[in-house]
């Protein structure tokens, strides 16, 4: 049962204000095949005490959690229904999944259209600074390919993730696995797998402000 690669979070408001969660993921034999989930784990103690949090639908993993405006967590996962699940409708996009209670449970997947994937680990994460009490933001990156491992893509989300307006090209050639932080000045850093012949030639950081992606047009 690992944890999913990425980051944890604090929650920072409502009633669940201050509770960590960590996004993992597990796997199930079903019908003698593995089956992959999604699931978090959670702590009101400060990391004192672990409790196990809700699991998300099957066929995903190497999910990511992020807090949104009114409290409520995303849950956004690798997807393999298209592939596992047999259902092409949903497939090369990643899949996403609400809590209203703080991880304790999940709701029924959706599948972003905008966020397409060749069945590859994400990042995501809320924009937040230190005393930052603006307007709540995502950011989101992959490498934005139906077809292979290439075009690592950092988003923006100005809406709790129902849209994309804005996206910057990392690196157009093979890339992999990414994660994003948000750096002391406000700026944004992505730490990606990448390569001219393949994604895992080198481990590169890039660094940019948000004013950048917000100017940039998907």
């Amino acid at each position: 049962m690992p944890p999913a690669l990425g980051v944890g979070i604090q929650l920072t408001r409502g009633k669940h204000k201050d509770r960590l969660v960590i996004p993992c993921d597990h796997s199930q034999q079903i019908d003698g095949k593995r089956v992959m989930f999604s699931h978090v784990f959670f702590s009101d103690d400060h990391g004192k005490t672990w409790k196990l949090g809700g699991t998300v639908d099957q066929h995903t993993d190497e999910c990511q959690v992020v807090e949104l405006s009114d409290g409520t967590l995303m849950m956004n996962m690798r997807n393999y229904w298209g592939r596992d699940g047999k259902q092409l409708d949903k497939d090369k996009m990643r899949a996403v999944a609400l809590s209203r209670d703080g991880g304790v449970s999940w709701g029924k997947l959706r599948f972003d259209q905008t966020l397409i994937e060749p069945i590859c680990q994400g990042s995501f994460l809320r924009y937040a600074t230190k005393g930052s009490d603006g307007p709540d933001r995502l950011l989101f990156s992959n490498p934005a390919s139906k077809a292979k491992r290439e075009r690592l893509t950092v988003r923006l989300s100005h809406d709790d993730g129902k849209t994309w307006p804005a996206a910057t090209l990392l690196h157009k050639g093979p890339s992999a696995y990414s994660c994003l932080t948000v750096l002391s000045d406000g700026s944004i850093g992505c730490l990606y797998e990448g390569g001219v012949k393949s994604a895992y030639e080198k481990i590169i950081f890039a660094r940019f402000s948000l004013t950048s992606l917000s100017q940039e047009k998907g």
